[in-house]
């Protein structure tokens, strides 16, 4: 009657849509998607992913970024040479290189990841 799911693991209902670029591919161009985008290899362009609670980008370690980054939520373990701007979750992993701004709504950064750049909080009320 119930099914048993594995932590992590969507459903066949839930599944969610996917795009992987691979570590040897170069796009040169924009990147846009609603949904989770893995990036292994290099881009030339900007990145938006937005759209649907599962929009995240996540930029691997061997991934490379020349140009800005708007996304639902960010992860980083390579380089991006660009800003990044998120309203909701940006993780700056270990392997991390960023030369760019950050605009965030929570942040977190693991020893190690390197920033040159301002990080600004965008949930901060204006009176």
């Amino acid at each position: 009657m119930f099914k048993k799911l594995k932590l992590g693991q969507p459903s066949k209902d839930q599944q969610i849509d996917k795009t992987v670029i691979g570590q040897s591919a170069v796009v040169v161009g924009n990147i846009v998607s609603q949904d989770l985008v893995q990036l292994k290899g290099h881009v030339v362009g900007n990145i938006d992913v937005n759209g649907s609670p599962n929009a995240q980008l996540s930029v691997l370690s061997q991934a490379h970024v020349e140009g800005d980054i708007n996304a639902q939520q960010a992860v980083v373990n390579g380089v991006v040479m660009g800003n990044i701007e998120s309203n909701g979750r940006v993780e700056l992993h270990a392997g991390a290189d960023v030369k760019g701004n950050i605009s965030y709504a929570t942040m977190a950064i693991e020893h190690g990841a390197k920033l040159y750049g301002m990080m600004s909080n965008n949930n901060v009320e204006q009176h």
